[in-house]
């Protein structure tokens, strides 16, 4: 099943399931950590919209944590010229640094350095804390696509990725979660390609780390809970490191497609520079 959220024809955020050619909004009955916990609460009185009149909101709420994975496939931390990390590579991105499918991605005029990297992702469905590997996966709703992108010379700044990674609409999430119950044991492939062509490509039996273990090193330290977000982890393929580095422009167009999930679609604008907020 596919639950997503999105902005009605009224402007309104909802969130529930799509069904065939229909999205149905649950949001006035159900939370979107119940509706992650149940994503079969949808009832025939439920509003409906149609696919084609809304527009996707990433699924991922203010307040959620949204984990990332850094070097996380043996081919990328090669090409970045490091070691395979014996311990999980982990940093933070803010909701706000996500647009939904289908949205624009805002290059800054701060730099011209911002790269594409396409990703798996996991979304939490059941509150757990220390959670033992072997339980890890029974505490994940389903799984999305994620442009985690990021700005290469700020995330370069210091030895912390963070400020290089949390530019507001930096990153796309979505299009929707397709429901934990639709996978089995293959590992899933993730590609990403830039105005056609594909720039990266790899499967998740290639991970250093599984989505089983890192759910049981994360919640070591933190409590995960429903509509949290974990990211595996970018494959090679960066623009960072190809000769000559190439980075993303206005106009490009990215896609993520993981395999039983979708295809994440987004296209690259400049930032306007709006006043500062509070300024008249």
């Amino acid at each position: 099943m596919r639950i997503a959220r999105f902005a009605g024809p009224d402007g309104a955020v909802g969130f529930g399931p799509v069904e065939g050619e229909q999205v149905v909004d649950v949001s006035a009955r159900l939370t979107w950590p119940e509706l992650l916990a149940d994503p079969a609460a949808a009832r025939s009185g439920d509003p409906r919209h149609a696919v084609a009149d809304v527009a996707w909101a990433p699924p991922v709420e203010e307040g959620a944590k949204v984990v990332c994975v850094g070097f996380n496939f043996a081919a990328h931390a090669a090409e970045t010229g490091r070691e395979v990390p014996v311990r999980p590579t982990l940093f933070t991105r803010f909701p706000d640094s996500f647009v939904g499918s289908g949205g624009a991605v805002v290059r800054p005029p701060e730099s011209e350095q911002l790269d594409w990297e396409g990703e798996v992702a996991l979304v939490v469905g059941t509150v757990g804390r220390r959670i033992a590997e072997a339980d890890a996966l029974g505490h994940v709703a389903g799984w999305t696509c994620m442009a985690e992108n990021s700005v290469r010379d700020w995330q370069l700044h210091s030895g912390q990725a963070v400020a290089g990674k949390n530019w507001e609409a930096s990153g796309v999430l979505g299009p929707w979660v397709v429901t934990a119950d639709e996978f089995g044991d293959r590992p899933l492939a993730v590609t990403t390609r830039l105005n056609g062509d594909v720039v990266q490509h790899d499967t998740t039996d290639h991970l250093t780390f599984s989505a089983a273990a890192l759910i049981a090193y994360i919640s070591t330290f933190t409590t995960l809970r429903p509509g949290d977000v974990v990211a595996l982890g970018t494959p090679s393929g960066i623009g960072f490191r190809r000769e000559p580095p190439r980075f993303l422009a206005p106009g490009d167009r990215i896609e993520v497609e993981v395999d039983r999930v979708g295809v994440l679609r987004h296209t690259v604008v400049d930032d306007l520079v709006p006043a500062a907020l509070g300024a008249p």
